[in-house]
């Protein structure tokens, strides 16, 4: 038996369910249809949301698990475990490439650079593409593209899975390291106060802020400068090396 969700996280309010995964160690299903049912007849008596998925251990052990599913087991709390096969399953699904982060710090750096964010000042954005083609609008949404990714850089450079969308912000808030100023500069970043080359510069400017201690950080962390991230991409993402 494994909790999930509020359960684990300590978060609960009204908008809240109760998320409890249970592993049956052999394919039984008359025990799976009686363990559901057992969910439904606590829901309808409590007025709880109960959220009760009943799994097979070898056919769970088959499932590719999302980026939200990988995040959410990652923090589950395995309640039941008598000989530790729930634990060992976990760990081996849990489990990346040795180079996965990187490459994810990688991807996320690469198309900030195109959106936004460029190394040096010489090199041009597709957001500022779209402000030298008149639709703001446009160049607006490059931003709030840019937002979403600096959340996936910074979720990665903590070497922690991406949440569902829901819980990004509120999450990015507990991790470990955040890039100097990132709450004050992320809510500049967020808001639009109108589609204007003026708001446009002020929000550029919030994001880049951000990208700048991220880059920053990720040199300390992995060497790589934004050349060689550049590098690293072509060669090793899109495997066209030279």
């Amino acid at each position: 038996m494994v909790f999930i969700g509020g359960l684990v996280r300590g978060f609960t309010d009204n908008f809240s369910d109760v998320d409890i995964t249970v592993i049956l160690e052999k394919k039984d299903n008359q025990l799976r249809s009686r363990i559901r049912k057992m969910g439904f007849q606590k829901q309808k008596h409590s007025g709880v949301d109960i959220d009760l998925e009943v799994h097979f251990l070898e056919d769970f052990r088959k499932h590719n698990w999302s980026e939200i599913a990988r995040w959410e087991f990652s923090r589950a709390r395995i309640v039941y475990d008598p000989k530790g096969r729930v634990k060992k399953l976990f760990t081996e699904k849990l489990k990346t490439p040795r180079d996965f982060w990187v490459r994810r710090i990688v991807v996320c750096s690469e198309y900030l650079r195109w959106y936004c964010c460029p190394a040096r000042k010489s090199e041009g954005t597709m957001a500022e593409a779209w402000v030298e083609r008149g639709d703001l609008v446009s160049a607006h949404y490059c931003l709030s593209y840019a937002v979403d990714l600096l959340f996936r850089l910074v979720f990665a450079l903590n070497k922690e899975y991406l949440p569902a969308p829901k819980w990004r912000i509120y999450y990015a808030s507990n991790l470990k390291w955040l890039p100097h100023r990132f709450e004050a500069a992320m809510k500049e970043a967020m808001i639009v106060k109108d589609f204007s080359a003026k708001d446009f510069d002020r929000r550029l400017k919030a994001i880049m802020e951000i990208g700048a201690h991220a880059r920053a950080k990720i040199a300390k962390e992995t060497g790589l400068t934004p050349s060689l991230t550049s590098k690293y991409y072509v060669e090793r993402i899109l495997h066209q090396g030279t």
